[in-house]
């Protein structure tokens, strides 16, 4: 009963925070390194041919971050049981961090790197290190509300829809009916 009641308000939290047209905006440019070590220009060097989806866990603070993170994994691996990525549409997740000194960013970026190996691409991963995360979200017309955020973006990395909440059924279904309507 008590896990029905968590599954039944999981979704409703998906469905209350639902999808969300992108009206305008894109993402602002960061320099990154990705969890294999390798530069990265976000968003620049994204490579899905069709469409990209990127995973942005935003949370003001390192509790609600990492439980973005563990909802946005858990996303990937749901959507990837649907066969939903290939070279077309690539998968991209990139915690973002604002105010980390930069003596700290090596330790943070080892600790992530361990919680994605073996099931997130190391090089589709990474931490945008980030000024202002107002800023970051305004830029892209996403709003911060403490959510896991996922955008289905276009090949140049335009975004076009965003999701948010934790994973479910239905809201799986949604973005697999959303990225097959946009292909």
């Amino acid at each position: 009963m008590l896990l029905n009641i968590i599954g039944l308000s999981g979704l409703l939290l998906f469905t209350a925070a639902g999808a969300q047209e992108m009206q305008t905006g894109e993402f602002v440019r960061v320099k990154a390194k990705t969890f294999d070590k390798e530069k990265f220009m976000f968003p620049d060097d994204v490579r899905g041919t069709r469409l990209n989806v990127f995973f942005l866990p935003m949370g003001g603070d390192r509790e609600n971050g990492q439980a973005q993170q563990t909802a946005l994994i858990a996303w990937h691996e749901a959507l990837a049981e649907r066969g939903v990525f290939s070279d077309e549409i690539m998968p991209y997740h990139f915690s973002v961090l604002a105010g980390v000194p930069f003596f700290v960013k090596g330790i943070i970026m080892n600790a992530m790197r361990d919680i994605y190996e073996g099931t997130v691409p190391l090089n589709q991963a990474g931490v945008l290190f980030i000024k202002d995360l107002d800023a970051f979200a305004d830029a892209a017309g996403l709003t911060l509300d403490e959510q896991p955020t996922i955008v289905i973006a276009t090949s140049d990395a335009k975004p076009l829809k965003s999701f948010k909440g934790q994973v479910s059924a239905q809201g799986v279904d949604e973005i697999v009916a959303a990225i097959a309507q946009l292909k």
